[in-house]
């Protein structure tokens, strides 16, 4: 009988879809003080994008910050997300 391994599989890393856009805002902003990033594709698809997703990815740098001040910006990505979420 062997040992079983003591350190956990390293995880997968995915590339991150080409030509999307990380959007994030400040920690003032939204229902999870700020960690929500979301996606938006070249078809100009907008959504949430989940921790998975992102950590898969390999935790890549956020393309655009909402500037502080201006939660209108993430408000309408939070509102289109929950839209199509249903």
């Amino acid at each position: 009988m062997s040992t079983p391994p003591t350190t956990p599989p390293a995880t997968p890393k995915v590339s991150r879809p080409d030509g999307l856009i990380l959007v994030k805002g400040q920690r003032d902003m939204g229902g999870n003080g700020g960690r929500e990033v979301f996606g938006i594709w070249p078809s100009g698809y907008v959504r949430q994008v989940t921790a998975a997703e992102f950590t898969l990815w390999g935790s890549p740098a956020i393309d655009y910050w909402i500037p502080a001040g201006q939660p209108d910006q993430f408000d309408q990505l939070f509102a289109y997300d929950k839209a199509l979420r249903g």
